[in-house]
């Protein structure tokens, strides 16, 4: 049995959630049976009955160390247990303690210490820039590594936007929680500058967003349509002609779409989304919100209008993306998983 440690909160991303609801999916096609262990009753809401689930005890837990009793009694019947770790809080130490009775796999695109587990998944494209040849050269784990190992929804596998010559629509996101309040501010923007005049605009304010009521008052009467909970983002993004976009899952999702894109960081482990999106002209970066919100928002907006008006830098866009990612990451990290 295969059994995933993963939370969505306020300050966790739900692309955590996300990508490993899609991985275990997967997994099922395999005859294998899947269980999330949570600690957040937002991600119990984000399962949403797909799957059986543990909630640890939230109450009993002061720090990550004390939860692991619990895991190591949730998976004790079980003589092939294998976890998947999906959250940055998890260290190296916590790692060794869970293998101690579980194979164990993890993400790793930090790269901050060597890992003691069975599997490392890292899809980033910008991979390379991490030595984990040198790092992990006497290791008896494996390595998936690169594009080929995008856990993109099934939405996606055969899913392509349509192509205009003309910029008409227009998707802002920034996932989970939006605490920068990066949506809100943005939208202020279009409507300060009368953009609705000019294109249509569709943003998506995530499951755990906070405004998004005055996000759809500022809406009215103008050609904004917000969106809340989205579940067929490819059948939005197949409409889009630019998406702005924080770094994080949906950058993968817009390339498998070829949507010209242009994002943002909004947080640490986000900043070496540059050097493999940003760094081969495949999507614009406008910078990390944190160093300077307003100038940052200029340079989104800037950016709009270049892509608007240069066609053909949108074709280029278009091409190196269908060049990236083919859709079938979930399938490989789920028949790997399996067969560890």
């Amino acid at each position: 049995m295969v059994y995933i440690r993963t939370d969505a909160n306020n300050l966790v991303a739900t692309g955590h959630i996300m990508r490993c609801i899609t991985i275990a999916k997967k997994i099922k096609t395999f005859n294998e049976e899947v269980v999330f262990i949570v600690k957040d009753d937002d991600t119990v809401k984000m399962i949403g009955g797909k799957f059986k689930y543990y909630c640890l005890p939230s109450h009993e837990i002061t720090d990550i160390y004390n939860e692991i009793p619990f895991i190591r009694e949730i998976v004790a019947n079980d003589k092939n247990a294998k976890i998947l770790l999906d959250l940055y809080i998890f260290d190296a130490i916590y790692m060794s303690l869970i293998k101690s009775f579980s194979k164990v796999i993890t993400f790793d695109d930090i790269f901050k210490e060597f890992f003691p587990v069975d599997m490392i998944i890292n899809y980033n494209p910008h991979y390379y820039i991490y030595d984990y040849q040198t790092r992990y050269h006497n290791w008896a784990g494996k390595l998936l590594l690169g594009e080929s190992y995008v856990p993109l929804r099934e939405m996606f596998e055969n899913a392509c936007s349509d192509e205009n010559e003309k910029v008409k629509n227009i998707m802002i996101i920034c996932g989970g929680g939006d605490s920068n309040h990066i949506l809100h501010k943005i939208e202020k923007r279009i409507c300060e500058d009368e953009l609705y005049q000019n294109y249509t605009f569709h943003i998506i304010a995530g499951f755990l967003n906070s405004e998004y009521d005055k996000l759809v008052e500022i809406a009215k009467d103008k050609r904004i349509n917000i969106y809340r909970n989205v579940y067929d983002m490819a059948a939005i993004l197949k409409k889009m002609d630019i998406v702005i976009s924080a770094a994080g899952t949906v950058l993968f999702e817009c390339c498998k779409m070829q949507v010209p894109t242009i994002f943002f960081c909004v947080a640490d482990n986000q900043k070496d989304v540059v050097k493999g999106f940003g760094a081969k002209d495949v999507m614009i970066y406008a910078g990390d919100i944190r160093d300077d919100e307003q100038q940052i928002i200029n340079n989104i907006f800037e950016n709009i209008e270049f892509l608007a008006h240069n066609y053909e830098i949108r074709k280029k866009m278009r091409k190196l993306m269908g060049n990236m990612i083919d859709g079938k990451g979930a399938e490989r990290i789920a028949n790997a998983i399996v067969t560890l």
